[in-house]
């Protein structure tokens, strides 16, 4: 494990100072105001989530930090971002490798009933979280990320194929398996699984779910319509509730490589093959 710290360390030295801002610092409305226009790649995971965590009967502020930590899976790039930890931990941190890429991000290689199973087992394993701002909620974020990449993280135009492998991702693929526009069914089906792990019987919102859902699928599809669905998504966010503010740096900050490696260990533990 030494060699793991060892790596990041060196990581940390050489990458840091070319590293750009992290996303919340302009992209997240919980941490900055005012907001900047709607961006790619923060549709699928952060805005998604507190729209779903809102109508699932989460409070607005837990469903701002389940958002927060899920997009903090990209956001802290350097420490758990796919791309970055693929190649840095390539030098002595293959196990961590293993973890952040096909754990965190799902990019495990499975055929489509390994794929099937992840699915259930994520879905599974974050119904069973505790329900509130609780110290861990952490963990519930980064299931959550876990989970839509399970989803968009496949082949196929219905996300129906084997999942990306963790020697090169999507990589040859570029942007596309993110991008909501692209392959709509597999956001559809995305998000009504996240619904139902997320709800809280009593208090949750099924209608205006369905009514956000069907709002997404009857828009256009593919690659010119991209912008039109981030607009769609970063609207609705903003028709649920106002988004509370919060100390971003600070649990940014709380984040750190042993703990999340711990989790995420914790957690392949708990999947059923």
């Amino acid at each position: 494990m030494k060699s793991v710290w060892t790596a990041a360390t060196l990581a940390a030295a050489l990458v840091l100072p070319a590293c750009s801002t992290p996303g919340y610092r302009t992209l997240n409305p919980s941490c900055v105001e005012p907001f900047a226009d709607a961006k790619y790649n923060r549709d699928g995971h952060q805005d998604t989530t507190y729209i779903v965590a809102v109508m699932a009967g989460r409070s607005p502020r837990e469903a701002a930090l389940l958002s927060f930590y899920n997009e903090a899976a990209d956001d802290l790039a350097w420490r758990f971002a796919a791309p970055q930890v693929s190649l840095w931990a390539s030098f002595g941190g293959w196990g961590y490798r293993h973890r952040i890429v096909g754990v965190l991000h799902s990019l495990h290689g499975g055929e489509p009933d390994a794929v099937a199973r992840r699915r259930a087992d994520l879905a599974r394993l974050l119904s069973q979280r505790p329900v509130g701002e609780t110290e861990t909620i952490w963990q519930s974020g980064l299931i959550i990320h876990a989970l839509g990449d399970s989803y968009s993280h496949t082949l196929g135009d219905r996300g129906q194929g084997a999942a990306y492998g963790e020697l090169y991702g999507h990589l040859f693929d570029g942007h596309s398996p993110d991008y909501v526009a692209m392959r709509p069914p597999v956001y559809r089906a995305y998000i009504e699984t996240l619904f139902e792990a997320l709800r809280v019987p009593g208090q949750d919102d099924r209608a205006a779910f369905e009514a956000f859902r069907d709002r997404i699928m009857a828009l256009p599809e593919g690659e010119a319509w991209i912008t039109r669905h981030v607009e769609a998504i970063r609207a609705a966010r903003e028709d649920v509730a106002p988004a509370p503010r919060m100390d971003c740096d600070a649990l940014a900050g709380s984040l750190t490589m042993r703990e999340v490696s711990r989790f995420l260990q914790e957690l392949e533990s708990g999947f059923s093959g």
